[in-house]
């Protein structure tokens, strides 16, 4: 049996998969083993809009907690953390959340009432290889709750949003490739007004996608956004289908040219 060292990994790749083929049809589909074919994300909504009674969420330690004032709301969770790393499901997406409340939503939680949800939109991103294969295959859950507002009078009518979280659901990646996917919240916002304020946040989910032949590999971001009102947004998928929809210029006409 012939081994090799590719980037400083012993690679029996060739000879498991490719045993009995020539040298030259190996050295081949050798390289389109690491090459992508096409990439695809598809997403199904679950999850319910009835209304419930949420318990109050356990406070982060000081250095993992992101408070910023946007108008009297604050990221009372994390504001960032790994869902996917490298090719694991991370243990930080287990007990990380984001929530865009005002500050005294948190100290009097009792106060809160009529939470809404969960709702839940599950994505799967597959990575095809030249050779048919489905070398990454990975699905990760977005839920949140939304509508919370205080009790009593002289109260802001507000539409708040509670335990927005981004965790892997299922992680199947082949050999030889490599996947990581992290989350990145935006500080939150006011989109609404001062008397009836509408909590808002934006996640840009950052991915790198790479091969023991390539560690660079490739990057890109998925964003999404949300609002108190249960409002949500895939930003990726509707600029995707805005660039479908703008058409190819149309040819210029070809006018004769004369040199005399």
């Amino acid at each position: 049996m012939t081994m090799k060292t590719v980037n400083g990994h012993l690679s029996i790749f060739a000879v498991v998969l490719f045993a009995g083929m020539p040298v030259h049809a190996v050295a081949q589909d050798s390289a389109a083993y690491y090459r992508v074919g096409s990439q695809s994300v598809a997403f199904t909504e679950t999850g319910a809009d009835s209304e419930v009674l949420l318990e109050k969420p356990a406070q982060l330690s000081a250095p993992d907690k992101q408070v910023v004032e946007a108008a009297g709301i604050i990221n009372a969770g994390a504001a960032a953390w790994k869902v996917i790393n490298d090719n694991a499901a991370s243990f930080e997406s287990e007990a990380s959340y984001a929530s865009a409340i005002p500050p005294r939503l948190y100290a009097n939680w009792s106060g809160v009432a009529a939470w809404k949800g969960p709702r839940e939109y599950v994505y799967n991103y597959k990575v095809t290889n030249l050779l048919g294969m489905d070398v990454v295959d990975v699905k990760y859950k977005i839920a949140f709750y939304y509508g919370g507002t205080e009790n009593g009078q002289n109260k802001p009518s507000g539409s708040y949003i509670s335990n927005f979280i981004v965790k892997p659901v299922s992680v199947h990646i082949k050999w030889g490739w490599h996947f990581n996917l992290e989350v990145g919240m935006s500080h939150p916002m006011n989109i609404g007004t001062v008397a009836s304020p509408v909590a808002f946040l934006q996640a840009d989910l950052k991915w790198r996608l790479s091969t023991m032949m390539s560690k660079d590999g490739e990057v890109g971001i998925w964003s999404y956004t949300v609002d108190g009102k249960g409002n949500y947004r895939d930003l990726t998928a509707e600029q995707k289908a805005l660039t479908k929809g703008i058409p190819y210029p149309a040819d210029l006409p070809q006018f004769p040219v004369s040199w005399n």
